[in-house]
């Protein structure tokens, strides 16, 4: 059987391709309110900036706050839910149906979160989600027997309702569909597909595929990829271009090098690849919201002060709102200076801590009282 032979893919001048849009409905959150979301049950932050790092001990709710600022951002769509329980081993999708355990504060009994945040502007935004009263689930028949103990099962609906200065934007919806015997899978019934304008990243979120090469090449054809390279060269120099290459066997990402090699860019390092990701990702949701947890993963601590000032610099030409969740007392550093050393007024670092009684407290620290923080020793983790 013939082999295809391999193509690498520019991206660039692809029929039918829809050039990006300026993502943003409104200016960077500058006040998140939470209440009954994961681990924590209440919860207000005032004076977020655009560059927004989290800081705190593990399990005072750095990325529980990420999601909630990351949902009330892209509030619009329902598919943001299976992939953050998928990535908080939550996703127990089977033939009993979804599992939320861990969607809502203490336990899915409880059944209802209610998201705030308020933009620069005085735009007022609100995401309600609750479980609907159970109701009889979606049951697709196919050829052979059918598991007639699944026909009558029942299965909770998820509910958000979406706000924007009071008025509903769109109701939604995630219902389980089970199709005998063992499969199923949610369903989005309503909301506004559209080009995202907030997105949550993961740097452990596993290897580069086929959604980040469509991505790449969203941001090749809109001319938005120089900043993305220079993300790359922030943390291997050597590279000069980046590609994706697809056989009929394979596909994956390859980096061109300044002394005429290509290599696999899986090849220089899990770090290189997570860096190329911050930058397809900042430039996909142009001036919307990019949310980046544990920022320091995979990354020399030696590599992260041109990684921040490059992450700096990226988020500021596209006038992305950017928050980081880190416990790297060299990332944090990293990011303080850069961040200072550009702009103070646009940066803040947020510290919380969970207390005796399970209730977590947040402190805002503006960007020049941050870098003097550090300067005097203080330890903001």
């Amino acid at each position: 059987m013939p082999v295809k032979k391999p193509t690498a893919r520019s991206n660039r001048k692809r029929p039918g391709r829809k050039q990006l849009t300026p993502a943003r409905p409104h200016g960077p959150l500058t006040h998140l309110s939470i209440e009954g979301f994961r681990g924590i049950s209440r919860l207000e932050i005032d004076g977020l900036a655009p560059l927004t790092v989290f800081t705190g001990d593990n399990g005072a709710g750095k990325s529980t706050a990420l999601e909630a600022a990351f949902a009330v951002y892209g509030r619009t769509t329902t598919a943001w839910i299976p992939s953050l329980q998928a990535r908080r081993g939550l996703a127990a999708f089977s033939k009993e149906g979804p599992s939320y355990l861990g969607l809502f504060y203490g336990s899915s009994e409880i059944g209802s979160a209610v998201l705030c945040g308020r933009a620069k502007g005085k735009t007022k935004l609100r995401l309600e989600i609750r479980l609907a009263a159970t109701g009889p689930q979606t049951v697709v028949l196919e050829k052979g027997p059918a598991d007639l103990y699944n026909l009558a099962k029942q299965a909770p609906t998820l509910e958000f309702r979406a706000y924007k200065n009071g008025k509903l934007e769109n109701p939604s919806a995630l219902v389980w569909t089970f199709t005998p015997p063992n499969r199923g899978e949610l369903e989005p019934r309503g909301g506004k597909p559209s080009h995202p304008r907030a997105m949550f990243q993961h740097p452990s979120g596993g290897a580069l595929g086929e959604e980040e090469s469509d991505r790449y090449g969203d941001v090749r054809e809109a001319g938005r990829d120089k900043v993305v390279m220079e993300l790359a060269q922030s943390i291997d120099p050597r590279i000069d271009d980046i590609e994706y290459l697809q056989t009929t066997r394979t596909q994956y990402f390859r980096a061109k090098l300044n002394d005429g090699r290509t290599l696999p860019l899986g090849m220089l390092g899990g770090g290189v690849a997570n860096v190329f990701r911050f930058g397809i990702d900042l430039a996909h949701v142009g001036d919307g919201f990019l949310a980046i947890d544990e920022v320091e993963n995979g990354l020399y601590h030696r590599r992260l002060p041109e990684v921040s000032r490059a992450l700096v610099t990226a988020r500021k030409h596209f006038g992305t709102q950017l928050m980081l969740a880190t416990h790297s007392h060299e990332a944090l550093s990293a990011i303080v200076e850069a961040a200072t050393a550009d702009d103070p007024r646009q940066f803040a670092v947020v510290h919380l801590r969970r207390d005796s009684d399970d209730l977590v407290h947040a402190t805002v620290i503006p960007g020049p009282d941050a870098k003097s923080s550090l300067e005097h020793g203080y330890d903001l983790r």
